[in-house]
């Protein structure tokens, strides 16, 4: 009994844990604003490492359905990708920049990324941290590390937290694991309320249907501003504004919006995307 209580209090073990800075790791999500410094570190015990590989997990396709035939979860295909540059290290730098999804050119090194890290150590043993195998409600679990990074705490920059996931059409979840919630990806609406959930203010997640009964319609006289929401009733579609360009105080096709739409988040032309449609109405959250 003893020599086996000895035997299991000596097998190696490995966890992936992230640092801001110069913090203390930890195991929990990172979630830090744009121009954080964060270094996942695996934390080898019971052993020497004698090879280490670093990985990223990706999406790789952009856009699901969770209805058809009837609603379910539609898995998310992930791919690993390998970081060479961290080979050999006990750390390093988390980059969130996408490989396989598009990168958003307005927001660079904004989203969010998970990662995989796997040790084999002097003894023999292949010792690996949560990955592809570790999934529920179609995507990856909280088990797995992700590190998010926004642009700053408004509506926007919390939206940015999605950047790097697909858009999941249907999205859902039991309230508080909802897919945005875990970072699996988005719908148009649930983009929207996540961000408004993420800032710290009251949000159920909904339809674009519904969504003006959290954000009704701007006042007549009201000049639209960025972070409001541009609500387009006829193609059931719902997104943020990014930036009112001229001419000002008018929604138009010129204008920046931040949305999610068969395509993974993006800041777009409102212009340029067929998921819009007449008439445009703008909808605030209440501050």
């Amino acid at each position: 009994m003893w020599l086996t209580l000895l035997i299991l209090a000596a097998k190696p073990t490995l966890q992936l844990q992230a640092a801001v800075g110069d913090g203390k790791p930890s195991a929990a999500w990172v979630y830090e604003k744009q121009g954080a410094r964060v270094t996942l570190k695996a934390q080898l015990r019971g052993a020497e490492a004698a090879e280490v590989r670093w990985f990223k997990l990706e999406p790789t396709v952009g856009a699901l359905d969770n209805t058809t035939p009837s609603f379910h979860f539609e898995p998310v295909t992930y791919a690993q990708t390998e970081l060479p540059a961290c080979a050999g290290k006990l750390e390093c730098p988390a980059d969130v920049t996408p490989t396989w999804l598009p990168a958003v050119e307005a927001l660079p090194g904004l989203g969010t990324m998970a990662f995989r890290v796997e040790v084999k150590t002097t003894g023999g043993a292949t010792l690996s941290t949560p990955g592809q195998e570790s999934t529920k409600y179609g995507g990856l679990t909280r088990d797995v590390l992700h590190v998010t990074l926004r642009r700053d705490d408004s509506l926007i920059g919390y939206a940015t937290e999605l950047l790097n996931t697909p858009y999941i059409f249907g999205s859902a979840g039991p309230d508080g694991r909802n897919q945005s919630d875990l970072l699996i990806g988005s719908d148009c609406a649930d983009l929207v309320i996540y961000a408004r959930r993420r800032s710290g203010k009251k949000g159920t997640y909904t339809s674009s249907y519904d969504i003006d009964r959290q954000a009704p319609l701007l006042p007549a006289g009201k000049a639209p501003r960025a972070g409001d929401l541009v609500h387009f009733p006829g193609s059931r579609h719902v997104a943020i504004l990014f930036e009112d360009r001229e001419p000002v105080g008018v929604v138009d096709e010129n204008d920046l919006i931040l949305h999610t739409c068969w395509a993974p988040p993006t800041v777009q032309r409102l212009g340029d995307t067929g998921c819009v449609s007449r008439p445009y109405r703008v909808l605030r959250f209440p501050d």
